[in-house]
């Protein structure tokens, strides 16, 4: 069976909709994406399946829902640790980029697709990752162009960097390092993302 997506990540999904979000969140974790059913999510939460499909039409809506909303959730935290005094920095993005990893991995839902249904994620490597990576990227970037503009970023085209960090991410998720994270992160990106590098006779980046 497919899993078939929105074509495209909805906006910050509302608030209302936390329970039942949440309730798939919980179905997802113990059924896993392929089990979880309407039915599972209307008994979670302890209402009827015509109640629950006043608020979604599908798992999958769902499903894409709870990325929305996570995403919005960590572009929130970012733009809050930027705008924090001293916040903005390559050190802010770095450690922004491994607690996402971190949660990723640590994530109920995200552990059972990886330990029990390998298949999907490959389906959607393949088939729907690229799409998701330049909406989420699309959204990054002007986060990342306000730090460039400050000069605490390396000046660089912010639409490329944003999607080059959200694909490390993807790369991480799918893949953990067995060495230390933050230093890893460190090594590959503050060359990427100082403001300033010492003279390796490249020519400078175009703004």
């Amino acid at each position: 069976m497919a899993l078939n997506l929105l074509k495209a990540l909805p906006p910050r999904p509302a608030e209302s909709l936390d329970t039942v979000l949440d309730a798939t969140e919980r179905c997802l974790a113990r059924y896993g994406i392929r089990r979880t059913s309407m039915t599972d999510i209307a008994k979670e939460m302890k209402v009827a399946r015509t109640t629950l499909y006043r608020q979604i039409d599908s798992v999958e809506e769902a499903i894409t829902l709870i990325a929305s909303r996570q995403l919005h959730r960590f572009l929130a935290g970012l733009v809050a640790l930027v705008a924090a005094p001293g916040g903005a920095g390559p050190e802010t993005f770095i450690a922004a980029i491994a607690g996402a990893v971190r949660f990723g991995r640590s994530n109920p839902v995200m552990q059972r697709v990886l330990d029990h249904e390998p298949d999907i994620v490959g389906e959607l490597v393949t088939r729907d990752l690229g799409f998701y990576a330049t909406q989420i990227a699309d959204a990054l970037t002007p986060i990342v162009d306000v730090a460039m503009k400050a000069g605490v970023l390396r000046p660089a085209d912010p639409h490329l960097t944003a999607e080059w960090l959200v694909r490390v991410v993807a790369v991480l998720l799918a893949i953990p390092p067995e060495s230390d994270l933050d230093e890893m992160l460190k090594y590959a990106l503050l060359p990427v993302l100082q403001p300033s590098l010492p003279s390796d006779g490249l020519s400078p980046s175009r703004q």
